[in-house]
């Protein structure tokens, strides 16, 4: 009687799980899938626009300086003061090498000075034995509604193992003026939008000995909360679940 206890019980549960699918992908809002990107193909400058874009996720947390949230979805907000307007780019080897030539491209940069560009940029961003995710900030509120302090940021494992960065860095804030067309008013108000990149570095290999980058690990959750409350949780599938 006592083992078929124990067989129905673990019948229950292995129902469970089947039927909740993985636990750690709950509440994520956009999952990017780059399993699908082939780390040996060569990143050329016809092709590197497509294949970044698979390593960026776009979403919006509320301004934590601004004050009730949600003002934010009652009025027009075109300079996004109610709101912070987020880029998230997870950079591994490959990933970081089109970020690289991306930039090169954009700033049109011949040959010479690319390479130039690509030692400064590695002697500056990468270290041993980590990767990054790159958190493009925009707003038109204050310098201080984008410190990386108002947040706490982690990234949880497939198993749903939460993992805190080993170093945040983030850079000197950035202005910009640009414009914003009214319907209203059928013409263009200037705006000015203030720009900071937040850096997370984790380290690939946890304390448990596990390699996230690994097929063991088939996708990574980042997660930003405010006062104890999830703001943003997106996704990046990293590997087929059948590969692992």
């Amino acid at each position: 009687m006592k083992n078929i206890v124990i067989v129905a019980l673990t019948l229950y549960v292995i129902f469970l799980s089947c039927a909740s699918g993985p636990i750690g992908l709950r509440n994520v809002k956009e999952i990017n899938d780059v399993s699908v990107v082939n780390n040996g193909q060569v990143i050329t400058c016809e092709n590197v626009e497509n294949i970044f874009g698979k390593y960026i996720i776009d979403f919006i947390v509320p301004n934590p300086l601004y004050g009730d949230y949600g003002s934010s979805s009652s009025r027009i907000d075109p300079n996004h003061e109610s709101t912070i307007h987020c880029r998230a780019v997870f950079l591994n080897d490959f990933s970081t090498r089109a970020d690289i030539l991306s930039k090169c491209r954009v700033d049109s940069l011949d040959e010479g000075n690319c390479e130039e560009f690509r030692k400064n940029y590695i002697e500056k961003n990468l270290r041993d034995g980590m990767f990054r995710i790159r958190i493009e900030m925009e707003s038109g509120f204050s310098e201080k509604s984008m410190d990386p302090a108002h947040w706490a940021i982690y990234l949880e494992n497939s198993s749903g193992v939460m993992i805190e960065p080993s170093d945040i860095t983030d850079s000197s804030v950035t202005t910009f003026e640009d414009s914003v067309y009214s319907g209203y008013y059928d013409r263009n108000f200037p705006r000015r939008l203030l720009k900071r990149d937040v850096t997370l570095y984790f380290k690939k290999t946890t304390f448990f000995g596990e390699d996230l980058l690994s097929s063991e690990n088939p996708y990574i959750i980042l997660e930003m909360s405010h006062k104890k409350k999830t703001v943003a949780r997106i996704a990046w599938k990293i590997f087929e679940e059948n590969e692992r």
